[in-house]
């Protein structure tokens, strides 16, 4: 069996507009890569069976949980992201050093649960638009 990847360690780091890698540090969670092709049915009268085509590749959204920190550089970026609606450079880093790199807009920049004995959070919804590329042994541009 093989044996899973940890996610204690895991990095996010969105590129700002001056080309500086920077780290979101407050983050808690993290999913997606979740889009899929679309079917095309090219199934014809003639056929015996269902005939299908796949569309283009789509790589859908990306979900970064956060506790929302002031003094987080990264998520500073994201909301400067957020603003401007202009693409950045994603890079989501294993704790084995294996990467996945894709351009992507960021969707929203939520708060909630506020209340008392609360920390503000959030579920940032990040659109991929780009094919991630895989690699190793991320080094942060500067």
């Amino acid at each position: 069996m093989p044996t899973p990847i940890p996610t204690e360690g895991t990095q996010f780091y969105i590129r700002d507009t001056g080309g500086v890698d920077i780290e979101i540090e407050s983050h808690t969670g993290i999913s997606g890569l979740d889009g899929e092709r679309a079917e095309k049915d090219r199934t014809t009268l003639k056929d015996s069976a269902e005939v299908i085509a796949l569309g283009i590749k789509r790589y859908g959204t990306v979900t970064l949980s956060v506790l929302h920190a002031d003094d987080d550089l990264g998520l500073a970026e994201v909301e400067a992201a957020y603003e401007d609606g202009a693409s950045r450079l994603i890079t989501w880093v294993w704790p084995t050093g294996t990467y996945r790199q894709f351009t992507a807009y960021i969707k929203n920049f939520p708060f909630t649960d506020g209340g008392v004995d609360s920390d503000y959070k959030g579920d940032i919804s990040i659109r991929v638009s780009g094919s991630p590329t895989k690699g190793s042994s991320f080094v942060p541009a500067v």
